[in-house]
């Protein structure tokens, strides 16, 4: 199964790093408890890295990377949106949806699990866990620079 991950200039020698996730909290970590986050189109994946790009003119914009990384076979537990927290999606609700996995993030039973978007519900993001036995068998089997859209950014 292929993953995409985007990363911003000089991030790029690591695509595999969890420290910036460690550094600053996500939606489903907590703050030293590093992920990968990843989605499962290039396309959500850049919307998702779009709603977490500072204010700046579009020619300060950072540089783009997007990464294609292959997971092993039956890699991702599939976790059904009725069972988040309600209103996971909401900014708000982060001390609720850091913690809603800490079984998981405490002893990961599985390499990666597959959540909706908050920015896109109706797609999924992959939640990776470094400290996972299969992190190790990620591969990285494509790499690309990403020029975003002008008429995408109206900040």
């Amino acid at each position: 199964m292929d993953v995409y991950r985007i990363l911003k200039e000089p991030h790029w020698h690591d695509p595999l790093t969890v420290v910036g996730a460690e550094k600053a909290p996500g939606r489903w970590n907590p703050r030293e408890q590093g992920i990968l986050y990843t989605g499962s189109s290039p396309a959500l994946t850049l919307l998702e890295i779009m709603v977490h790009l500072p204010e700046v003119a579009y020619e300060a914009l950072p540089a783009l990377r997007l990464f294609t990384l292959r997971l092993p076979e039956n890699a991702l537990r599939w976790i059904n949106p009725q069972a988040l927290p309600p209103g996971w999606d909401q900014p708000q609700a982060l001390a609720v949806t850091q913690t809603f996995f800490a079984e998981w993030l405490e002893k990961p039973t599985e390499l990666g699990l597959a959540v909706p978007s908050a920015v896109l519900p109706i797609s999924y993001n992959y939640l990776l866990h470094p400290n996972h036995a299969q992190f190790g068998d990620i591969q990285i089997i494509g790499q690309v620079n990403l020029r975003l859209e002008r008429r995408l950014w109206k900040r």
